[in-house]
């Protein structure tokens, strides 16, 4: 069990911005909160409605990262959510609104991401550079523009998947099934099973 005290006096010393301050004002006009036990569904709802102050709560050791191994967050709009480093292994975030959604080094190998919407425009796009993505479920998920700089995405389901204008600088997709037929990303090629490899000398 993980238990949460926060203190005004903790916070300005620790340079809290005047917003976050006048947020936790607001939660706790004792000037103190305590959680007895930190669960999933804090975590959940403060990277979705407060990513700015989740991002420096928890850079800060205030709050700990985001535990949510085997959640279940199908359809759940966590649009613009800071879930830096979060642990989304085995999750169920099929058709789940992750534009903009900050993953980055995020935990998401086995999460099933099935339609999951993760588009968006530059700097715009949800975030998943350094993620790890290993056999990962992504059948019908928009990645369309997304960031996946480095991301892990070996033995990941990538079938029907919109790739389109995605970053994959440094992305690791061997062993990624896209389909049999699928183009496949610059740099690597679908083999005759729908997997991919990299191309020779890419």
């Amino acid at each position: 069990m993980i238990v949460v005290r926060i203190t005004r006096g903790e916070l300005v010393g620790l340079g809290a911005c005047a917003g976050g301050l006048a947020l936790f004002e607001r939660i706790a006009p004792s000037g103190r909160l305590e959680i007895a036990e930190w669960t999933a569904l804090h975590a959940v709802w403060l990277a979705a409605a407060e990513p700015s102050h989740c991002g420096w709560l928890t850079s800060a050791g205030i709050i700990p990262r985001a535990d949510l191994a085997g959640a279940d967050l199908a359809g759940a709009d966590l649009a613009g959510a800071d879930l830096v480093g979060a642990d989304l292994a085995c999750a169920d975030l099929a058709d789940a609104n992750l534009v903009r959604a900050n993953l980055v080094r995020a935990n998401l190998s086995g999460a099933d991401l099935a339609g999951a919407n993760l588009s968006g425009a530059y700097l715009a796009c949800a975030n998943l550079s350094g993620a790890d993505l290993a056999g990962a479920y992504l059948s019908d998920a928009n990645l369309a523009r997304a960031n996946l700089a480095g991301a892990y995405l070996s033995d990941a389901n990538l079938a029907r998947a919109n790739l389109a204008g995605a970053y994959l600088a440094g992305a690791d997709l061997a062993g990624a099934y896209v389909g049999i037929g699928a183009v496949a990303p610059a740099g690597w090629r679908t083999t005759a099973s729908g997997y991919l490899e990299r191309e020779v000398g890419a």
